[in-house]
């Protein structure tokens, strides 16, 4: 991912701005974490897991190594954060490369639909317990 502020180290005459929130020079941190766009997006998802995930890219990170304690929950924020930085920067380049623009609201619809059916084969291949949910049914739940 070659965001604004890389390329204009590499002297290329390109706006420096954020194409999703248009306040704030992009770069990784920004774009994916401190913009007002993402924030709406990625927030949507934390607050309803009831996780306060850390704010810089690096730290973000290594949290992703155990996000919460309940191993389908884990499993979901692994694919969340996946599919976030996916769609956000896929937005950004659409936004770029042919000026549509789609709302928080529709980003997050589309992540809710992938991670549903990227759920669904997973929870068929679980074996569970007596009384264990499956991931698709915890992300059923919370979603």
């Amino acid at each position: 991912m070659v965001t604004r502020d890389k390329l204009i180290s590499w002297g290329l005459a390109v706006p420096a701005t954020c194409v999703l929130c248009v306040g704030h020079n992009e770069n990784r941190q920004h774009l994916f974490f401190n913009c007002d766009f993402s924030k709406q997006v990625w927030s949507f998802f934390t607050s309803r897991l009831q996780l306060v995930p850390p704010i810089l890219f690096e730290d973000g990170l290594r949290w992703l190594k155990n996000p919460a304690r309940e191993k389908n929950v884990k499993l979901i924020v692994r694919l969340l954060h996946q599919a976030c930085l996916y769609l956000i920067w896929k937005e950004r380049n659409s936004r770029v490369h042919t000026a549509v623009a789609r709302p928080p609201e529709a980003i997050i619809a589309e992540i809710k639909q992938i991670i549903r059916l990227r759920l669904d084969p997973l929870a068929r291949a679980q074996t569970l317990a007596h009384g264990e949910d499956s991931v698709l049914a915890v992300w059923f739940s919370i979603f």
